[in-house]
């Protein structure tokens, strides 16, 4: 049975309803995760209010990165519950595994943030309660939670609403606070301070409730926690309405970043009682009206049309739109995205590649002020990259594979899970040895100065990542005397499920890429300011990253085309055991491989976990013809097992370029379904935030036909048969682009203050202010 019903909403809200159509204890962390609020300060999983065995009740706030105990990586902590809620009615605690369920739903709307749950039930008592649940996380005021509960009853019973602020939730058992301070104010505002153990971190909440009726209220302090408790006499068929407002602020904020240490946890809680009044005033009502009007902004800034027998697809495209607005605290460059954005504690709240590659795009070609940010995140991680090549014999910047706050280095674990085979703890080697990052960043850093002409970022960040990491590469290579060429030896690529490989092909061709980028930057664009040249010589000693770099880049190996015209992923692939993989391949749940061989014996097979070099076609549209990029999708594809929520969409991308569009549809519409699928355990430890960055690249970049070629944006789409029209915003070099794209005709509407120049379907035009121009296709 398919608990998510995607058709529910009508009229003006078509197409932006996700519902839970029934309940079932079993699979409490899907919706949790999808159903995820935020505003990228905080994020807070949609767990139900009342509890159940196996949730997962998570808020986490961007940044507040600390470590549990010395053996531990960092990571984001779990601070204090401020959604639980327990309900008695006549005694019966309001919980749906026990009396009559007879009626539940469950509703994201995408629209304007809230969640809505609506609930017939009868109690072991034999009443029966019509409950309203509903929730949002403020996108106006990026410190407020506000929910609001409607109940009726059908006699008259006594009620107990206990709710509060619960500091006994963990991340996995990881408790991270210390120092708790709790107190009430005028019997009903709750305070709550902690304190992280390890990176000091103060977190101050607040909440305070409100109800329509009389009511005894009972401060309730017990470990841990910190309560109110409403108990009250309810007539039948009465409406009871309770809100409850949260807030939440950090020693971490922007706004306390320059503020000295002593008596910051004084400052936070005279802020945040003061926040939590001024929100408290306004009311539920008010703060979702307020909230609605930014999504409204954002809509109408970002929003993508799809038009055609398409209502699924246009629904996943603003999940994806959704997510990608809440997982990123967009005026702070001090915070990264996470593998599981702010809904779960799946990979512990890291960046990764993922960021620069699959989400970034979206920001960088729609928003670029937000893209600078986080580029300027990865600017501030240079301390860790630089310290993480020292640590392991090179030079430049080696970018940890994960980073976490932005002075924290290397936060990779070094040990995970057991061998299926042995027993013995497996140890994390994508920390030691997948070193592709550094050159993934330096091409996001490019990508971005490219579509946005930002000098002044390239001039006090960018130019600086780019050739710092390219030293790293000059250092990075081996000089073989057998081959009379420079490899790069013992790493792992993309497809993680091939480790201590050589010569990984996109490995090479990236770190070829960032030199010849650094060549470029020095011998084309330092030359003309001579004072910028004199500052970075001075920092990075500029001759001597060019003598390195040009004493290895001519002799660099880069893996081309075999006889059969087959690129080899790495010098092994093309001579790993063939196995049969319809089982793996065609499975529904990612990664059972490892359920019959462990990671040493997938290591000589011929499969692959995700696209490689066909991600290497993907970034690099140009480097190889089309025939051989056409073989070489065809040969890979074959033996990947997509069993990483980063591959389909770039194989939707790859096969709408080749003109396989049947199956780029088909990789298109499975990538979709990786958090909104029917398998209801998918998204237990978070949403993919890279996979919903996916989502917008492979329908812009992929079906949209969007890249960026040289030093112009090309627009040439290939639409789906079942789509009439895709509509989608760019934002070139200052300018509002809206393109709207069929399958005879591409018009693009220059609505920025400036002319802009693209190539549209291979012609290069230039574009006047609030001027269209159409182009047959």
């Amino acid at each position: 049975m398919n608990h998510l019903k995607y058709d529910g909403g009508t009229g003006n809200l078509k197409n932006w309803l996700i519902q839970e159509s029934s309940f079932d204890s079993r699979f409490l962390g899907k919706c949790e995760a999808i159903f995820a609020q935020g505003n990228g300060y905080m994020g807070v999983r949609n767990a139900l209010e009342e509890s159940y065995p196996g949730e997962v009740r998570n808020t986490f706030v961007a940044g507040t990165f600390n470590k549990a105990s010395a053996e531990e990586v960092t990571e984001l902590p779990n601070v204090p519950d401020m959604t639980g809620m327990t309900i008695l009615i006549g005694g019966h605690v309001f919980n749906l595994m026990q009396g009559e369920l007879s009626a539940y739903t469950r509703t994201m709307n995408l629209k304007n943030g809230e969640t809505v749950r609506e609930v017939r039930w009868k109690s072991p008592g034999g009443v029966y309660t019509a409950a309203v649940f509903k929730r949002i996380v403020s996108l106006a005021d990026e410190h407020i939670i506000a929910a609001a509960l409607d109940l009726m009853v059908d006699k008259d019973v006594q009620i107990v609403i206990e709710t509060g602020i619960d500091g006994t939730v963990t991340n996995s058992g990881a408790q991270h606070f210390k120092d708790l301070k709790r107190r009430v104010y005028d019997g009903r505002d709750m305070q709550y301070l902690s304190r992280t153990t390890e990176s000091d971190v103060w977190v101050a909440q607040h909440a305070a409730c409100s109800l329509n009726l009389q009511a005894d209220i009972l401060p309730v302090m017990e470990r841990r926690t910190l309560k109110n408790r409403y108990t009250f006499m309810a007539k039948a068929g009465q409406n009871i309405h309770f809100e409850k407002i949260s807030a939440i602020h950090t020693s971490r904020d922007l706004e306390y970043e320059d503020a000295k240490t002593e008596g910051i946890e004084e400052k936070l809680m005279a802020d945040g009682l003061k926040s939590l009044r001024e929100s408290n005033s306004k009311g539920y009502q008010g703060l979702k009206e307020a909230s609605a009007l930014q999504w409204e902004k954002y809509w109408r800034e970002s929003g993508i049309t799809i038009d055609g027998d398409t209502d699924f697809e246009q629904l996943a495209v603003r999940f994806s739109l959704y997510h990608l607005n809440i997982m990123a605290k967009q005026d702070d460059n001090r915070i990264g995205i996470g593998a599981k954005a702010l809904t779960g504690e799946g990979y512990k709240g890291h960046s990764f590649w993922d960021t620069e590659l699959f989400i970034l795009p979206y920001f960088t070609f729609t928003r670029p002020g937000a893209a600078k940010s986080l580029l300027e995140y990865r600017y501030k991680n240079l301390v860790g990259a630089r310290r993480k090549a020292k640590e392991n014999g090179y030079e430049g910047a080696m970018y940890p594979w994960e980073c976490a706050w932005v002075d924290d280095g290397e936060v990779t674990p070094l040990y995970k899970g057991a061998d299926v085979v042995t027993g013995k703890v497996k140890k994390v080697l994508t920390g030691l040895i997948e070193h592709h990052i550094s050159a993934d960043i330096a091409y996001a850093v490019w990508q971005y100065y490219l579509m946005t002409g930002d000098r002044d970022f390239m001039e006090t960040c960018g130019y600086e990542m780019i050739l710092d990491t390219a030293l790293f590469w000059a250092s990075r290579v081996q000089y073989r005397k057998e081959t009379g060429r420079y490899e790069i030896l013992d790493v792992i690529g993309p497809d993680e499920y091939k480790e201590h490989v050589d010569n990984n092909a996109y490995t090479n061709y990236m770190a070829n890429y960032n030199m010849h980028l650094a060549l470029f930057i020095m011998e084309n664009l330092l030359d003309d300011n001579t004072e910028l040249s004199k500052r970075l010589d001075h920092k990075l000693n500029l001759s001597y990253i060019k003598e390195k770099i040009d004493s290895c880049i001519d002799r660099l190996y880069l893996p081309g085309p075999d006889k059969d015209g087959i690129i080899p992923q790495t010098d092994e692939y093309l001579h790993l055991t063939k196995i049969d993989i319809t089982k793996y391949k065609n499975s529904e749940e990612a990664k059972i491989i490892y359920k019959d061989f462990n990671a040493e014996q997938i290591n000589g097979f011929m499969v692959s976990k995700q696209a490689d070099t066909v991600m290497l076609m993907f970034l690099f549209p140009d480097l190889f013809d089309e025939e051989t990029r056409r073989k070489n999708f065809t040969f890979y594809e074959d033996k990947t097992l997509h069993d990483s929520s980063l591959s389909k969409c770039i194989h939707s991308i790859m096969a709408n370029d080749l003109g396989l569009t049947e199956m780029a549809y088909d990789f298109y519409k499975r990538s979709l379904m990786i958090d909104l699928g029917p398998q209801m355990k998918s998204s237990n430890e978070g949403i993919h935030s890279a996979a919903i960055g996916g989502i917008w690249e492979s329908t812009v970049m992929g079906f949209g036909g969007v890249r960026l070629k040289g030093e112009y944006l090309h627009i040439a789409p290939k639409l789906p048969k079942k789509w009439k029209k895709l509509i989608f915003p760019l934002c070139l070099k200052g300018c509002q682009l809206k393109i709207t794209a069929a399958h005879q005709e591409l018009v693009v509407e220059n609505m920025g203050q400036q002319e802009s120049s693209c190539v549209l379907n291979g012609e290069l035009v230039s574009i006047e202010p609030g001027a269209v121009k159409r182009i047959e296709l």
